[in-house]
C-alpha cells in the first residue's frame, strides 16, 4: 500500500489528500472503507460525486483534518 496509513477504516469521516507522483490529485472525504482496507469510497464536493480507490491505484494518502 503506497500510504503510511494501513487501516483505512480509521479514515472514515476524515478529509484526505490523494497524492500521485508527488502532486496533489484531489481532496476528498472518506465516506466508507472495507474492513480489510482493500477498498475506500471517497466523496467530493460539488459535481465530482464519488470515487472508489484501492491500494493498487498508486495514491499516497495524507490526512488533512
Amino acid at each position: 500500500m503506497p500510504s503510511d496509513i494501513n487501516d483505512w477504516l480509521l479514515l472514515v469521516g476524515r478529509t484526505i489528500e490523494l497524492i500521485q507522483d508527488g502532486r496533489r490529485v484531489r481532496i476528498a472525504e472518506v465516506e466508507h472503507a472495507t474492513v480489510d482496507s482493500s477498498v475506500m469510497w471517497l466523496r467530493f464536493d460539488g459535481n465530482h460525486g464519488r470515487q472508489l480507490i484501492t491500494p493498487g491505484d498508486g495514491y499516497d494518502i495524507r490526512v488533512i483534518d
